[in-house]
């Protein structure tokens, strides 16, 4: 829907950097030169940030540009929004993409060290990490995006400073107050809850570490919460820089304790390096917060204001979003449960529920690298733009907005799971396979993979969907469907986990998400009427034809590759060169073909990547 025509004067651009974690930035300069790049005129715009929410840390929104003439819009491709817009969002995506990367890569990195390990320690230190975990998603990990970000950036003019600080700070210390005292009553549960429900099906020796890892694991919590209320703060504050790094300490914490804890030795310090490495990067996040408050003169306030208006709205916001965690909750130790305690595989025949466990939490691993990297950053760009069409009314640029970020995830996501999958063994043997770590596990953990990896494009669409309905300002549809596609999990897992085993519960997750996104997709459009689907199709049946050809390409490489020495899997040469060489032509192979069918999603990307580049 056409804009009125708005006459102002243009103004200078500001820097228009979209972060995330860690944060990636851009020259505001980028967006002209991409809008350039096919030939087109910049129109003027006034970017201006403002605080936006996602299911996962948020990035500042991005006001839709300003159209200087109807005569613009009335060009506009079939999309029906400012080419400035769709380019914006392209931009934005591929940017928190890039920043995703260094966190995800440092991410895999943690889990190499972790599954080096072996078995016993690993399948004991992942699941001491659901506890914790599940608990700090709860209780605040969910609320930045839906609730703090948006409330902090009410007060984050420069007259409301000091009210903001009074606020942030009364959150941060009922916080603290909260997982100490969680954290001192979870030491004294945890014998309870491991031998019942998280890790049934260890063996004694497992449980034992296990608890032990969880008790000393927990205790982080006492400084993963109040950080990611700062960090929120800084976000509504604008501040970028040292937030950009402080989730990477959380890694290195854990890869320096295991080194640590390796070379020191057992006497001195048993297995327990990577849960004090928990600990100690948590602590790590909160230190590297620190410069950047002290760029915002935001220091530690003492304080417990709780009739606060705006604890009352965050409250209010995150209601519907921590139902949706406590269901999450209750379902993610039903699902460690049963993956503790599911059958051997007919090659595997000790500790097989470490094995199970660790198999499917790594394969989790390889799925959430795309889904951190392309679903969450799309999510992350096009949240703002159309929180910016609920408020303006402009229900057809909404759709239109939408359909972009459904074709950019397919673009991406489909052939991500197609090489997945017809990759998996090369992948997780070259990322896997070291140490302590063996063939048997390896095998385990690509079939997991494999049946995670079907719901990568759904995964896509369900991101991209949920913040849809968030910005409608509404939480409570999604998590109605949650309950709803959890029937889909039980309705494959129940049956079949202790038959198929482990890779039945790996496909349960899959039918569960592919649900959430086939329903949320169902009640948006009875919502806001038709989203125009159709006009898709020619794209994903394109995008279909070049994932064939690049699966074709994978598969026939490895087939010849497999016939030379060189390339053999039992060595960790030929896998790398396996996954690189086959992997790499078979990526090129894809784009090519989909540039040659003219899918136009693949140019936009092309445009900002090369502009980035500094070549246009």
């Amino acid at each position: 829907m056409a804009k009125k025509s708005t006459k102002r004067k243009p103004v200078k651009q500001r820097d228009s950097s979209i972060e995330a974690i860690p944060v990636a930035t851009t020259s505001p300069e980028l967006l002209v030169e991409v809008v350039e790049e096919e030939g087109q005129e910049a129109p003027s715009t006034e970017v201006a940030q403002r605080a936006g929410g996602a299911p996962m840390p948020v990035t500042p929104a991005i006001e839709e540009p300003v159209v200087e003439d109807e005569q613009v819009v009335q060009k506009l491709p079939v999309a029906q929004h400012p080419q400035g817009e769709r380019r914006e969002i392209v931009k934005s995506a591929s940017l928190v993409m890039l920043g995703n990367l260094g966190s995800s890569v440092m991410g895999m990195v943690r889990q190499i060290v972790v599954a080096a390990a072996g078995n016993v320690v690993a399948g004991a230190f992942l699941a001491a990490l659901t506890p914790a975990q599940s608990f700090y998603d709860f209780l605040i990990n969910g609320s930045v995006s839906g609730a703090l970000i948006p409330t902090f950036n009410d007060y984050s003019a420069p007259d409301k400073r000091d009210e903001l600080r009074r606020i942030v700070f009364t959150i941060v210390n009922l916080v603290i107050i909260v997982t100490v005292a969680v954290s001192i009553l979870f030491f004294f549960i945890a014998p309870w809850l491991f031998n019942t429900f998280l890790a049934g099906g260890y063996q004694s020796g497992s449980k034992v570490l296990t608890l032990q890892f969880a008790q000393i694991i927990f205790f982080s919590l006492i400084a993963l919460a109040p950080f990611s209320v700062l960090l929120a703060a800084l976000y509504a504050l604008k501040e970028f820089g040292w937030p950009a790094f402080a989730t990477v300490s959380y890694h290195l914490g854990i890869i320096v304790g295991a080194i640590v804890g390796a070379l020191i030795g057992r006497s001195y310090f048993g297995n327990y390096g990577l849960a004090v490495g928990v600990v100690v990067g948590a602590l790590g996040e909160i230190a590297l917060l620190i410069p950047g408050m002290r760029n915002q003169r935001f220091g530690y306030m003492f304080v417990l204001d709780l009739q606060h208006p705006a604890l009352r709205r965050i409250l209010k916001l995150y209601a519907p979003v921590s139902f949706s965690f406590l269901i999450s909750m209750g379902l993610v130790f039903f699902d460690q449960f049963l993956a503790t305690s599911t059958p051997c595989a007919a090659f595997m025949h000790t500790h097989c529920g470490e094995a199970n466990f660790s198999a499917m939490k790594l394969a989790t691993t390889l799925i959430q690298f795309p889904i951190g990297l392309v679903a969450a950053a799309l999510s992350f760009a096009v949240l703002p733009t159309l929180t910016t069409h609920v408020r303006e009314g402009n229900t057809e640029q909404f759709k239109a907005t939408l359909q972009l970020g459904f074709r950019l995830g397919l673009l991406l996501m489909i052939p991500a799971a197609a090489g997945l999958i017809v990759l998996q063994t090369p992948i997780v043997r070259t990322i896997f396979e070291h140490h302590n770590f063996d063939q048997q596990t390896a095998t385990l953990t690509a079939m997991a993979l494999q049946n995670y990896a079907y719901q990568l494009p759904f995964v896509a669409m369900d991101q991209l969907l949920i913040a849809a309905f968030y910005a409608r300002k509404n939480t409570i549809i999604p998590v109605v469907v949650l309950m709803v596609s959890i029937l889909g999990y039980l309705a494959v897992a129940l049956p079949f986990w202790h038959t198929i085993g482990m890779p039945a519960l790996a496909f349960a997750n899959t039918v569960q998400n592919s649900l959430h996104a086939i329903i949320l997709l169902v009640v948006l459009r009875a919502a806001i009427g038709p989203i125009n689907i159709r006009p898709m199709i020619p794209t994903v049946l394109k995008i279909l034809l070049a994932t064939a050809v690049m699966v074709a390409v994978a598969w026939g490489l490895q087939a010849v590759m497999g016939h030379v020495q060189l390339f053999s899997l039992n060595t960790f040469l030929g896998q790398l060169s396996t996954v690189v060489i086959a992997g790499g032509l078979a990526a090129a192979a894809y784009f090519a073909v989909a540039l040659v069918l003219k899918v136009e999603e693949v140019g936009l990307l092309k445009g900002v990547v090369l502009a980035k580049l500094g070549r246009k």
